[in-house]
């Protein structure tokens, strides 16, 4: 009998839409598709009101049958169906089961190989982001098995990259709010998992998963990074790059969030141009960082940990290539790079963090990033113009 191991976190079990009190509603700004037997439903709907929408809003593509249509934005950006308090009005009229694949499912994501599934929420939801960074057990795992009647051809989990993926999700765990110890010793892990080739020979892999996780405990990594010098010249270019590519990227849904807080980082940046100190502008974060952030992290030593262990399950880290390389650990550590220094930015000039900029800052910068292939492949192309020699210079965006 086939079985299929189903994964998924406690903060994706306990989410419900919470509609029009949500901090940004998720059907404006971006394209939203509708399949064939949605569009249909909708044309010869019995509600007038929804008929005549769909016949004027909808544009009918027929790229496939899961993407026959899309909609035309009102106005104010948002989806034609719609309401004045931000409520679907073909959920209200013609009931949730109405609802076509991608607004049924969203923000719900699965990663699907021959005998398991990973279920995770996107992070584009304002919602979904609050309930991964407010509870401390958001991120355990709830597994079941299930009988699985269905022959398909998906790949199966590579036991290998399973294993490293478990270590990884375990080292960031028990790094807590060191968030820089945490991706440190993920280095360290990934420097010994490229030389493995099968999971039955993983003993070296797995004393350094251990050595490392002892030195998270007694400080060891800690000493360690503390010996790496910084590269502020690689730390700058790196930040600047990622706010002009912001600041220039076609519009879509929560851009407008995202660029109110890239614009606090600018203003540090650009004054450290006007006054030829580039070294500054990054001393001045690092000290934001350390001084107001972190203290404030240690009281939430969950938030950030909560986030890269979010990161490393649902990208399933470390990739889907063939090799296992640094480069997936690269971009995350770029990209959390370029969060910390948001974060950094808007304590140092208010004085204070709150949960609802981390919120604001996580769920924006997802929405812009995660969800167009286009903005996808650019992004990680500006991150990858930023590298000293080779993938190992992630190591200096941790000082």
């Amino acid at each position: 009998m086939n079985k299929v191991t189903i994964n998924q976190p406690q903060f994706a079990l306990r989410f419900q839409c919470i509609g029009s009190a949500c901090l940004d509603h998720c059907c404006k700004e971006w394209k939203i598709t509708f399949d064939r037997t949605t569009v249909n439903r909708y044309l010869k709907s019995p509600q007038i009101e929804i008929k005549t929408i769909a016949a004027s809003a909808m544009e009918i593509t027929k790229t496939n049958p899961h993407n026959w249509a899309t909609m035309t934005l009102n106005a104010n950006s948002s989806c034609a169906f719609m309401d004045d308090s931000a409520l679907c009005m073909v959920q209200k009229k013609l009931g949730v089961e109405a609802l076509g694949n991608t607004c049924a499912t969203y923000p719900r994501s699965k990663s699907l190989f021959k005998d398991e599934e990973n279920n995770s929420l996107v992070l584009s939801c304002p919602e979904a982001t609050r309930l991964l960074l407010t509870a401390p057990d958001a991120m355990l795992l709830h597994t079941e098995v299930r009988r699985n009647l269905l022959l398909n051809d998906r790949q199966p989990v590579n036991p290998l990259k399973k294993l490293i993926n478990v270590m990884a999700m375990n080292l960031v765990k028990v790094s807590g709010n060191e968030v820089e110890q945490g991706l440190y010793a993920l280095t360290m892990l990934m420097l010994v998992a490229q030389k493995q080739t099968d999971v039955h020979a993983s003993g070296s892999l797995e004393s350094a998963f251990f050595n490392l996780l002892n030195g998270l405990e007694s400080g060891q990594v800690r000493q360690q990074l503390e010996k790496i010098a910084p590269d502020y010249q690689l730390q700058w270019s790196l930040l600047l790059r990622l706010q002009v590519y912001l600041d220039n990227c076609a519009a879509t849904r929560a851009l407008g969030r995202l660029r109110f807080y890239v614009k606090r980082l600018l203003h540090i940046q650009t004054n450290a141009i006007s006054s030829n100190q580039v070294d500054g502008s990054i001393e001045r974060l690092n000290a934001a960082w350390n001084n107001r952030v972190k203290p404030w992290l240690a009281e939430r030593p969950h938030l950030m940990s909560n986030y890269l262990q979010y990161r490393i399950f649902t990208d399933n880290f470390p990739g889907y290539q063939a090799e296992i390389s640094l480069k997936p650990l690269y971009l995350l550590t770029a990209e959390w790079y370029l969060i910390k220094s948001l974060m950094a930015a808007t304590a140092e000039l208010y004085g204070e963090m709150s949960e609802e900029d981390v919120i604001a800052i996580i769920y924006s910068f997802h929405s812009v990033t995660k969800h167009n292939a286009h903005f996808v492949a650019a992004f990680e192309g500006e991150i990858d113009k930023v590298k000293v020699n080779d993938d190992l210079s992630l190591l200096y965006l941790l000082k």
